[in-house]
């Protein structure tokens, strides 16, 4: 399989902001005998961002981020009884990321050019699962994976006091590692637990337990001019999130499966979650450390579904009501976020509503539907400002304690599908469709600036206008 996207947006007429996804993988699969059979999958992807930045002044530039991965998994299937199918491997991928680079473009530039040095990191793991059917009505999943991370040099570790808090003014040592040498490893089981109960045969009853480890972080914020998202992977300063969810749900079938009814509720409690300090760097940061937090997180919330799969019109409606929040707190009160308590993390969105419609007109002429409706992501606002030994500082909101406007879209789309012989080699069919047909101003994220002392307020959207699209589509 491969996959390559490459997108392109500008919001003002001297920037451009480019984003490139790559991905290939390859599987082989193979049966032994009877009893077992396997695959082996090995697959590499790439993410990256570039900011070219033109305009009259001595201050053109490129930026970039890249981050990368690649991964190789042996997994076998074991089918013991009727009653036992087990499953067990080995996996290992290793992470490359560039934190980032600018470079001047043009002569006599006033940027200085500046590369923030490569992190690599190597995560593997062990893995096996059995699924038991106890009997008819009951079905138990467990699962076990013991998780192993190192962070590989070479590298620069600066080491801190203990007793202050991480900045420029507290480095006491700097330790150098060569190529591939260790400079921290992180590990530990992760457990998985399910069961299935059917109360009747269109009644079932679920509940789940897992844990787990994430090695790399996604650092993001709402009040930036263009959607960026920069990932920092763990190192000797960064420890992993650690995870534990618990969910029971709920599961209702009707008229032989034409119609699917669900409600499931869930609660994740995190440690370790990575946020940043208030006015931190984050871009073309060597020492991000000194710029970032980690704290604990908690979510919790409930999903409702309800499904009809059968008949010319189809479709699905789901909503959802979860909350998302962080702690950061911190024996030094320069660490603390809103005085060491919790509030609502960037994720953040108490209503969630997806409705899908779809209906045939004949076997080849379709129209699909498609709503979203979400709750506005939070955003930390200024509020004030004054100054002191002639700067000027601007006071800010407790963190996230504002909220961008709520979000809703309307896509529309109509199928002309080919002709359904049964001996052709490929089927194949048109799609015209309509993205944001209601032309909704839908804002990304929220920013400032300072026009003459005066603080104001701008929103940047992406796509705020319908976006028509034509595909044709085969299928083998």
């Amino acid at each position: 399989m491969a996959y390559l996207s490459k997108d392109a947006f500008s919001i003002s007429s001297d920037s451009l902001y480019n984003y490139n996804n790559r991905l290939i993988s390859l599987k082989w699969n193979h049966e032994f005998n009877e009893k077992n059979n396997g695959e082996f999958v090995i697959a590499n992807s790439r993410y990256k961002f570039n900011i070219d930045y033109e305009n009259s002044d001595n201050d053109n530039f490129n930026q970039s981020f890249q981050i990368g991965e690649t991964e190789l998994k042996f997994k076998m299937n074991y089918v013991l009884n009727n009653s036992h199918k087990i499953n067990y491997g080995i996996s290992g991928k290793l992470y490359n990321a560039y934190p980032g680079e600018i470079k001047p473009i043009g002569d006599n530039n006033l940027i200085t050019p500046l590369t923030i040095p490569k992190e690599k990191a190597l995560e593997s793991g062990v893995f096996i699962s059995d699924k038991y059917e106890l009997n008819k009505k009951l079905l138990l999943d467990f699962g076990l994976r013991f998780s192993f991370y190192a962070a590989l040099g070479p590298g620069n570790k600066r080491v801190y006091s203990d007793y202050l808090p991480k900045s420029e003014a507290t480095v006491i040592d700097t330790l150098t590692y060569g190529q591939n040498e260790v400079i921290k490893t992180y590990g530990g089981p992760e457990i998985r637990l399910s069961g299935r109960y059917l109360l009747a045969e269109d009644l079932s009853l679920k509940a789940s337990y897992n844990n787990a480890f994430q090695y790399i972080h996604t650092l993001s914020s709402n009040t930036t001019v263009s959607p960026i998202d920069t990932w920092k992977i763990s190192d000797g300063y960064i420890k992993p999130q650690k995870a534990q969810q618990f969910s029971l749900g709920l599961y209702k079938n009707f008229n032989i499966n034409a119609f699917e009814l669900s409600i499931e509720g869930f609660y994740k409690k995190q440690q370790n979650i990575l946020d940043f300090k208030t006015g931190s760097k984050l871009l073309l940061n060597e020492y991000i450390e000194t710029e970032v937090l980690q704290g604990e997180g908690k979510a919790y919330g409930v999903e409702f579904l309800f499904k009809k799969n059968k008949g010319d019109f189809t479709g699905w409606l789901g909503y959802t009501f979860s909350r998302s929040f962080f702690k950061l707190d911190s024996n030094f009160p320069q660490e603390r976020v809103n005085g060491g308590d919790y509030f609502p993390s960037n994720f953040d969105k108490p209503h969630d509503i997806s409705l899908v419609l779809n209906y045939k007109f004949t076997q080849r002429i379709s129209l699909s539907s498609n709503f979203i409706y979400q709750t506005g992501r939070p955003v930390t606002f200024p509020v004030g400002n004054y100054q002191f030994n002639g700067a000027e500082y601007v006071v800010y909101s407790d963190r996230n304690q504002f909220r961008i406007p709520d979000y809703y879209r309307l896509d529309l789309g109509i199928n002309f599908e080919g002709n359904h012989k049964k001996n052709k080699i490929a089927h194949s069919f048109w799609s015209l469709s309509v993205y944001n047909i209601l032309g909704r101003n839908n804002p990304y994220s929220v920013f400032f600036v300072n026009d003459d002392g005066d603080i104001q307020a701008l929103q940047s959207s992406i796509f705020s206008i319908p976006v028509p699209s034509l595909t044709y589509n085969i299928r083998f």
